[in-house]
């Protein structure tokens, strides 16, 4: 059995222990360098932020999503860079998704759950072990001066929205409604400092963010909060993010000296499912130990499960101990007795192997006395001392004492169990079993 189980257990065993150490060193939104623009450190974003400052692309950095919102109603056409969106509230992600269309929203490897939270129902497959480089596959520009780039890690499936769809899925570009155009990158690599040479990394990385003349770059490291009070309305071109309150009915203070901007034609839907949760709550999807580690070990599981039975049932042999069956062929005894020897010597069994001749001599002492099998130690020993005037101690130490750990003691005492065997018997020959060369 162990046989069976040690094998699958080593490959489940380095299997968790790889899982577990690509789970460690995926980065950590939480840590303050991720995707931090002032960071150098590898997952950090120091480089990309030098590279759009020498584009000309004026970069605000925020620290919460409300301070983003804020910056994003005072400025003109505008990219609102969301690097960790697991970390927004779900009220300020519903609140991005209806920017004006003057504003470019760009989040970078959402999850599924966290996209129905902003309204927007897109199908969402992944993670892979790591990102892919597949060729841009689209006309966007930004994608074409990139060439391949790792953005694949998460695909999305926003065919709904008569998408832009780049590298294979791992980049899309959609507007939903009306409202502000949503970009989804599914990997973190093309932001990174230490990624940023690999591949068109930096170009795609860059290009992408620079289409807009500012960018507000929502740099969030922990977990916020809900908005204590839902945020005044404020002024600025098109309709800004203070205008956006739907929970309460309203659409912002009277009218506008200036032109107002292209007006929503619907309004995203809340995110919420059917039962009135949110997706991943309270699901084995959502669980933490299924979010531990990929789905690639989940499903490596699945098949050394599948391999073990396949091996059992190929086998013909039960999930058990060994049973005992009936041997296929004639076998003598002599080399059987020569085989079991050989195995106790092997395995240094002398005190198995003096068991054994003990066992025989008793056998053969019980049959000479006619004493039923299986007669105790103490009762055969009184009989033979009486018989051969032996001391009784000794005899019952003979027939069922121990040996010391050396072959020199296994032989004196084993020579002595048959001599012993030899004078109460008579039978001088009983070290060549009358049966020898016979079959059995």
């Amino acid at each position: 059995m162990l046989r069976l189980i040690v094998p699958f257990a080593v490959v489940v065993g380095l299997a968790t222990i790889t899982g577990a150490a690509h789970a460690v060193q995926q980065p950590d939104p939480t840590d303050a360098t991720f995707l931090s623009p002032t960071s150098g450190e590898g997952e950090g974003a120091r480089l990309l932020a030098q590279g759009l400052t020498g584009k000309g692309v004026a970069v605000d950095v925020r620290a919460s999503s409300q301070e983003a919102l804020d910056s994003i109603g005072t400025l003109g056409d505008a990219t609102l860079f969301v690097t960790a969106p697991g970390l927004v509230h779900p009220a300020y992600l519903e609140r991005f998704a209806a920017l004006p269309p003057r504003v470019r929203v760009v989040l970078v490897a959402p999850r599924e759950n966290e996209l129905r939270k902003a309204g927007l129902d897109v199908p969402v497959s992944g993670p892979r072990w790591t990102a892919a480089a597949p060729a841009p596959g689209c006309a966007a520009d930004f994608a074409g001066a990139a060439g391949p780039a790792a953005a694949l890690r998460w695909r999305y499936d926003a065919a709904e929205y008569a998408p832009l769809t780049c590298y294979d899925g791992g980049l899309t570009e959609f507007r939903a409604g009306g409202f502000a155009e949503i970009t989804l990158v599914g990997a973190v690599d093309p932001f990174r400092n230490d990624r940023a040479d690999e591949h068109g990394n930096r170009a795609l990385a860059v290009g992408l963010l620079s289409r807009s003349p500012r960018l507000v770059w929502l740099d969030l490291h922990e977990r916020e909060p809900a908005p204590l009070i839902p945020p005044e309305p404020s002024t600025g071109q098109g309709s800004d993010p203070g205008d956006y309150n739907a929970d309460q009915g309203s659409t912002g203070d009277g009218d506008r000296d200036d032109e107002p901007a292209e007006e929503p034609t619907g309004t995203p839907p809340t995110g919420e499912n059917e039962g009135g949760g949110t997706e991943g709550d309270g699901t084995v999807a959502g669980s933490p130990l299924a979010q531990a580690f990929p789905p690639s070990v989940w499903a490596t599981l699945a098949l050394l499960v599948l391999a073990a039975v396949a091996l059992a049932l190929a086998s013909a042999r039960r999930l058990g101990t060994p049973v005992a069956e009936p041997l296929p062929v004639q076998v003598r005894t002599a080399e059987t007795v020569r085989g079991l020897g050989g195995l106790y010597r092997r395995a240094r069994a002398r005190g198995t192997s003096l068991a054994t001749v003990q066992s025989a001599a008793r056998t053969r002492l019980a049959d000479h006395f006619d004493l039923p099998p299986g007669t105790p130690v103490d009762e055969l020993a009184a009989r033979v001392a009486a018989y051969t005037a032996l001391p009784e101690d000794d005899v019952r130490h003979l027939l069922g004492g121990g040996v010391e750990d050396s072959d020199a003691e296994l032989v004196r005492a084993a020579t002595a169990v048959q001599d012993l065997v030899r004078s109460v018997t008579g039978q001088q020959n009983w070290q060549q079993a009358p049966d020898e060369g016979n079959v059995t």
